[in-house]
């Protein structure tokens, strides 16, 4: 017997149909591809900023499990330009899947560049005993780290072992991540044993003024003598944009000094100051 039936791929309403499934099988899992790609936030509340940055008005409150759709990243500073519903604004990108932030820290949302001094072929000044600057720089730039990102800030360290790097380097770091704050950690040297001890806040800018004086105003817990705050004609000062300091904290040629300098008890102290004022500054 012969079949006479049309063979369904010459049947036009068949192919129309088909087509049209197909294409809404595609469009489907594109919708979808786009959904599931889109950051989920799992901190507990982040903020949505008219600005990138921690002084940027609230636009909203981002709650546990908000899809954002990501319009904009910033390769430097880490802030996204993002839209929610029907809202646009930016997000600190490194809070969102900080699960126990509430947008309740005043710190989470500020970039503090830490700026250990000298380095690799640099030794910076030396001490008692031959001890090298560089080797107290570091691990107190380091301590200082662990306590602001224990409070979700995003902390960058111009270096992070005994490595060289240029001065113009390091403030090109802060100026590129549009840093809140620049701080470079330093000891102090008089050329002569004992002939001078104490820490000391430099300044270049007069948008350091304020976070110099809060500094040294919280740099209550240091054993050393407190030698106040200086004009400081540094190239990591000088051409620095952001909100800078130096800080000298202790001389490396002082006995009494360098007891100290050369302790972790020390520098932890030094840290928890210093976050003391970088937190006070921020309020």
């Amino acid at each position: 017997m012969v079949n006479n039936r049309i063979p369904l791929w010459k049947q036009p309403l068949v192919i129309l149909r088909t087509i049209i499934a197909i294409g809404t099988i595609l469009i489907v899992c594109d919708l979808a591809a786009q959904y599931f790609c889109e950051p989920k936030i799992t901190a507990q509340k982040i903020n949505l900023r008219d600005e990138p940055t921690p002084n940027g008005h609230i636009v909203e409150k981002l709650a546990y499990g908000t899809r954002v759709k990501v319009e904009e990243k910033d390769p430097y500073t880490k802030w996204w330009r993002v839209k929610v519903r029907h809202r646009q604004g930016w997000i600190a990108s490194w809070l969102i899947h900080q699960t126990k932030y509430r947008a309740t820290n005043s710190l989470a949302e500020t970039t503090i560049v830490l700026d250990p001094g000298h380095g690799g072929v640099d030794s910076g000044t030396i001490g008692i005993n031959g001890a090298m600057e560089k080797t107290y720089t570091l691990p107190t730039a380091l301590a200082v780290a662990k306590i602001l990102r224990s409070k979700y800030s995003r902390v960058v360290l111009t270096r992070k072992s005994d490595q060289s790097v240029s001065l113009s380097r390091r403030v090109k770091i802060a100026n590129d991540d549009k840093s809140t704050l620049f701080i470079s950690f330093h000891f102090n040297s008089a050329g002569k044993k004992n002939a001078a001890q104490g820490f000391e806040i430099f300044q270049y800018h007069r948008n350091a003024h304020n976070f110099s004086r809060r500094l040294n105003t919280d740099f209550t817990n240091l054993p050393l003598v407190d030698r106040g705050i200086s004009f400081g004609n540094f190239e990591v000062l000088r051409d620095n944009q952001r909100p800078s300091v130096l800080i000298e904290m202790g001389f490396m040629d002082s006995t009494h000094d360098f007891s100290y300098i050369e302790t972790k008890a020390y520098r932890r102290l030094v840290a928890r100051d210093v976050v003391k004022g970088i937190t006070r500054y921020m309020r």
